[in-house]
């Protein structure tokens, strides 16, 4: 009920063009002195928190005031938050009179307690990033009036518009080590002028020209750090490059404007393949056309992203494949399987001069190698 009696208060103020929550107030019975000792002495909205309003729905601002008056404090109060640039205003909940509970604190103080909602229908553009206080009038404990004492400016918070991010996406996954990465995001904010079809609903549009942060997260670790500052393009899009030196998760983060409040996209994890080396060896040297060469070498892979170590990779297909002299493409001859400690051997025939090499294709969690090629000259 102090919602809907909130509802047609503000409805009722708009049609009037009244401001002063004062003149809704019933006197008490005595007459009606104006002593002005009533002072607020300060005020925390929101708890010191930026009142921050999506696209729908409704957010619950707590206010606590402590009020002063030398008859020990008040005994009707009709409080609301509003800007004086922008238009907003929204009274606490409850009755007009009695809509903050007040408890004596000293002789001459008291703190009084309320809750605000505010409402999508409440804001528009104009009311964005401006200081948001509380005003409130009534009666004290001795019968002098008081209207419209407002919180000091220090104790306002800003009513900010939500901002949100898509997750960000980097590409391409695995990455390998040392590679270029695209990551790709959006940022949003609702346009508190518009409203979408539903009639409840404030349209979400990009938001332009901001700086945002592209962060990344090591595997393993607890923070991000910000690898460089991009300005969001036409309708918010996010766009950049960075290099994959280790696994981890990359994101966008948005540090505010004076209008919008900050956000942070989600995370993309991004795994490096990990670094392979492959060798080669094709004995003897030179060889007879028609002979037998002898071909040998090892396939490694590093064990972590730094690459520093680096073990045998057992039961992995590599490709045997010759480079005629002359020509720039390799030819696969077959297929040879690494050992258990990743030693590559088998055998082959030399029909001609050129260069033999070993190949691997990479597999799920590993890169892709192709060894230096070994020239084998034919015997005169």
């Amino acid at each position: 009920m102090g919602e809907s009696l909130t509802t047609v208060r503000s409805i009722g103020l708009v049609l009037t063009g009244t401001v002063a929550g004062s003149l809704l107030l019933a006197p008490p019975a005595q007459a009606d002195p104006v002593y002005h000792d009533t002072k607020i002495l300060s005020t925390t909205i929101n708890n010191g928190k930026p009142i921050v309003m999506g696209a729908t729905g409704r957010v619950a601002v707590p206010v606590k005031s402590v009020i002063y008056d030398d008859s020990g404090g008040v005994v009707r109060i009709d409080a609301q938050l509003r800007t004086f640039s922008g238009g907003f205003f929204v009274f606490l909940e409850g009755a007009a009179g009695s809509n903050m509970t007040c408890v004596t604190a000293t002789s001459t103080t008291q703190t009084c307690t309320g809750t605000a909602i505010v409402h999508q229908y409440d804001v528009d553009n104009r009311a964005a990033g401006h200081p948001v206080r509380l005003q409130i009038s009534g009666y004290a404990i001795d019968g002098g009036r008081y209207d419209n004492l407002l919180s000091d400016p220090a104790d306002s918070v800003p009513l900010l518009k939500q901002s949100w991010q898509a997750t960000a996406n980097a590409t391409p996954e695995p990455a390998r080590k040392n590679s270029t990465l695209t990551v790709t995001g959006r940022l949003t904010q609702p346009d508190w002028n518009a409203l979408e079809a539903d009639g409840s609903t404030k349209v979400v549009v990009g938001y332009p020209g901001q700086p945002v942060r592209l962060q990344f997260k090591k595997a393993g670790a607890t923070s991000y750090s910000t690898v460089k500052t991009i300005t969001s393009g036409t309708d918010g899009k996010l766009k950049t490059t960075a290099k994959a030196t280790t696994s981890g998760t990359w994101r966008w983060s948005f540090a505010g404007s004076s209008t919008t409040a900050g956000s942070a996209s989600g995370g993309d994890s991004v795994t490096l393949y990990k670094v392979a080396k492959l060798t080669v060896n094709a004995t003897p040297e030179p060889v007879a056309k028609g002979g037998k060469l002898t071909v040998t070498g090892r396939l490694t892979r590093a064990t972590t992203d730094a690459a520093s170590t680096f073990v045998g990779y057992a039961k992995q297909p590599v490709k045997l494949q010759f480079r005629k002299s002359g020509s720039s493409k390799y030819t696969t001859i077959k297929t040879v399987y690494t050992d258990a400690k990743g030693n590559l051997k088998t055998t082959t025939t030399a029909k001609a001069a050129g260069y033999w090499r070993f190949s691997y294709a990479g597999s799920s969690t590993v890169a892709s190698v192709s060894a230096a090629g070994d020239h084998v000259a034919l015997k005169k």
